[in-house]
């Protein structure tokens, strides 16, 4: 088994937080981070690559961009190197295999720690209030001094339950090294991609981290989203009406 990370470009954190986005629960804090990087035009500092690390449907094998290119699916880092202190973005094409996820998890705190790393954030989905309706970020937090300022800052704590995955594993190896650490979870349908989700995680790390990001291109993305799902629903509506319409009348 084999992990290794590839720097491109030396660098080093000053009180650094590591803000990890993966694929996920409603892929929320995957495109929440991704939102951010592209926005600030973040520059890309590392990358991880492992043989844990391999295709959606469980193949080892390599990806091919819109454009035919390749690339074998990997973690990628960005750095944002605010006023005080420096944020390392992490997202990337997929999760580890479960049998992997704590070799994976190593490496990355091993790395985070080395460059100067203090603080672990990871950002993912969850369905709690999805049946409501409702869209909120909840946490779950390292210690009573985190939770009361979670609280401060206006998010509701996550309360039972597990959460999976890097999302769980990486702070909870995080908290054991003695790093502050917690978790945002924002609510979201649990299977196709909401851009929703993600937009809850962007507000929520601008409002901890003061990043300024607009938030105008995502808006857009959900819109057009919204816009096709009503088209859709009308049409399925539609049809159900014809089908009604065409039965005989001796129909049962």
């Amino acid at each position: 088994m084999a992990t290794w990370i590839v720097e491109l470009k030396p660098f080093k954190l000053r009180k650094g937080v590591l803000i990890q986005g993966l694929p996920g629960m409603g892929f929320a804090g995957k495109i929440g981070v991704d939102y951010i990087v592209q926005e600030l035009k973040l520059e890309k500092v590392a990358e991880l690559y492992s043989d844990h690390l391999v295709l959606p449907t469980g193949n080892a094998g390599l990806l091919v961009t819109d454009d035919g290119m390749m690339r074998l699916p990997h973690y990628e880092f960005y750095l944002y190197e605010a006023d005080d202190r420096d944020l390392l973005f992490l997202s990337g094409d997929v999760q580890p295999v479960s049998w992997g996820q704590y070799e994976v998890a190593f490496k990355v705190l091993d790395y985070f720690q080395k460059k100067g790393g203090v603080e672990v954030v990871a950002v993912c989905g969850t369905v709690v209030g999805a049946e409501e309706g409702r869209r909120e970020v909840y946490f779950v937090a390292d210690t009573p001094e985190t939770k009361e300022e979670l609280i401060r800052a206006g998010f509701k704590y996550y309360g039972g339950g597990t959460i999976t995955g890097a999302c769980g594993l990486v702070p909870g190896l995080a908290r054991l090294r003695g790093l502050k650490t917690y978790i945002l979870m924002s609510t979201t349908r649990p299977h196709a991609p909401d851009p929703e989700a993600g937009r809850e995680i962007v507000k929520a790390l601008m409002k901890l981290f003061g990043i300024k990001v607009s938030l105008k291109n995502l808006d857009r993305v959900i819109e057009e989203i919204k816009k096709r799902e009503k088209e859709l629903k009308r049409l399925r509506e539609l049809l159900e009406k014809r089908k009604e319409e065409r039965r005989p009348e001796y129909y049962v």
